[in-house]
């Protein structure tokens, strides 16, 4: 089993840090647990696919997502047309994510419709090859596949009421992915004794520095939701500790004008396990 970050960015365009998304490779199957800008690309980079026709290297069972924030959702109909386009599946990916996933991708077919017709008549492509079954899910959801299991639990990311992490199970070990949350006791309870935890993270003093500069209202307001519904360097240390993790992974990382270093030195205090701050393309073998 292997985890590949594809993505460990965040809104703000950076073309080093793609939007959030990771790939496990389990047995001769490919998961994907959210799919933000970019990932078409980042899993050609990653040894996955290549621009030849029915060249995916293993089947891509599941897009899961966590959920419907843009960033995490845009690289969707990058992967969805292109996997079509280049014959890379007869039967697209399942696709599972919170409510309104559904909706989400009846409008995306809705918006490329006009496409889709002149694809169907010019190019004899079949449109049930791209038109993906949605499954959106609760609490303890799961899906299994050989020789693993993947499991969705609630997190705590209001205003977004509909949130999720992931955990996968399987003989080789076992992955959370936190998805975005503030400090959630679901997702310690989920991650318990995990091999590894793919949680986000934000600099804690860099945004509160930030903060002590604004002076519009609404922008300072604006800032507040943000930085209240994501987990700071700080906590994510105690987090993981709790937790009882053996490798704790940043991703989904606002910076907030600091730097890798000062992640870990908020962190490493309060962790005792192995830290990595995570860059996109950075692989994980168990």
């Amino acid at each position: 089993m292997k985890l590949t970050l594809l993505g460990t960015g965040v809104p703000i365009p950076d073309p080093a840090r793609r939007g959030p998304s990771q790939v496990i490779e389990v047995g001769n199957e490919l998961l994907l647990i959210d799919a933000g800008s970019g990932v078409l690309h980042r899993l050609m980079e990653a040894g996955y696919a290549t621009g030849a026709p029915r060249s995916l290297m293993k089947p891509l069972r599941r897009i899961a997502f966590t959920h419907l924030h843009s960033d995490h959702i845009t690289g969707l109909a990058d992967l969805l047309w292109t996997g079509w386009i280049m014959r890379w599946w007869e039967e697209p990916p399942l696709i599972a994510g919170p409510l309104g996933t559904a909706r989400f991708v009846d409008g995306l077919m809705a918006a490329m419709s006009y496409d889709i017709d002149v694809r169907v008549k010019g190019e004899r492509l079949a449109r049930e090859s791209l038109v993906p079954r949605v499954e959106e899910i609760e609490e303890e959801w799961s899906d299994e596949g050989d020789g693993w299991r993947l499991t969705g639990f609630r997190v705590d990311h209001e205003p977004v009421d509909q949130a999720f992490g992931f955990r996968l199970d399987a003989d080789a070990g076992s992955i959370v992915i936190s998805g975005d949350t503030r400090p959630s006791e679901n997702l310690i309870r989920h991650a318990l004794g995990a091999d590894l935890l793919v949680h986000e993270v934000y600099w804690r003093r860099g945004a509160q520095a930030l903060r002590a500069l604004i002076t519009d209202a609404d922008e300072l307001a604006r800032r507040n939701t943000v930085d209240g519904y994501h987990t700071h360097s700080e906590d994510v240390g105690v987090i993981a500790q709790r937790a009882e993790v053996r490798h704790l992974i940043l991703s989904h990382i606002l910076f907030r004008g600091g730097t890798a270093a000062d992640l870990q030195a908020d962190i490493e205090p309060r962790y005792q396990g192995t830290l990595t701050v995570g860059n996109d393309l950075r692989a994980f073998p168990l």
